[in-house]
């Protein structure tokens, strides 16, 4: 319940050796460095093992010898220009795991790095969909990422008109509304346009560079920030609703004007927060 709002995670079934297979993807998509990943990915993972436990029917719930639930393959895609160094094991944030042996909660998550797991070239090279977004989303200059459109438009030629729609829509929502329009022009165009829409706009690739590293990249910055506290304050307040009922108009204020660091802090403290009153000392 408390991840609802925020998460959209995916179910497959699949007949294996003549048996039908129920398995969860759970996606989760960083911009950012969180050395809580494991912790974070434990709590939504056990969020959907409780939800599908609720849907069980009757019969289903009552306690037989073959009773299973369904596989829940964590997967987090990170795209900034920092290396991931947060442990992919769940035991290795656990202290001193190493007395506990086997008797403690462990699962592995797969990690997909954009900026630092595929080479450019590669990327060309597989001619898809999900290696075009990759190819544009790593982190680069404004005049290599024109390079790449360009690259794009003239060489993923396995694309289906539908795949190009989805790029379009994917990238006139995630980039910089200063080149939004040129973008899409060029991904629009034909393979001779292309070359002549790039080779003919340098200066102006140029202006864009150094209009997007002055105004851009703070920007964007600020949002990302403001983005994050949003999800946190919508988080913190659906553990209280759940714990303490209903929370008053003072209360939801407060909350609103917590900074992300007071907020963090009384997610992690939620199990030992006894009365909604115990929340007044992060205000």
């Amino acid at each position: 319940m408390d991840y609802e709002e925020n998460e959209a995670d995916i179910v497959y079934k699949a007949n294996i050796d003549d048996e039908e297979v129920i398995l969860y993807t759970l996606l989760e998509f960083q911009s950012t460095i969180d050395y809580r990943m494991p912790l974070r990915l434990f709590f939504y993972i056990n969020e959907i093992l409780r939800e599908y436990t609720k849907n069980l029917t009757e019969e289903t719930k009552k306690n037989k010898k073959g009773f299973k639930v369904p596989a829940v393959v964590p997967i987090v895609l990170y795209n900034a220009t920092r290396k991931w160094n947060v442990p992919i094991y769940f035991k290795d944030i656990v202290n001193k795991n190493e007395l506990f042996g086997e008797n403690i909660v462990n699962f592995k998550y797969s990690l997909i790095d954009v900026n630092h797991q595929y080479t450019k070239e590669e990327l060309i090279e597989n001619n898809n969909i999900t290696s075009a977004i990759f190819l544009l989303d790593q982190k680069v200059d404004p005049l290599e990422f024109f390079e790449r459109l360009k690259a794009v438009a003239s060489k993923f030629n396995k694309l289906t008109n539908r795949e190009k729609e989805i790029l379009k829509h994917w990238l006139r929502n995630t980039v910089d509304e200063i080149i939004r329009e040129n973008v899409v022009e060029i991904l629009e165009a034909n393979r001779e346009g292309v070359e002549n829409m790039v080779a003919n706009n340098a200066f102006m690739i140029k202006e864009m560079k150094e209009k997007v590293e002055k105004e851009g990249i703070e920007k964007g910055i600020e949002k990302e920030r403001e983005s994050s506290r949003l999800k946190d304050i919508r988080r913190v307040k659906n553990l209280l609703i759940k714990k303490f009922g209903d929370l008053n108009s003072d209360y939801n204020e407060k909350i609103e004007n917590l900074d992300s660091d007071k907020l963090n802090l009384i997610i992690e403290d939620i199990l030992d927060i006894e009365s909604i009153k115990d929340v007044e000392k992060y205000f």
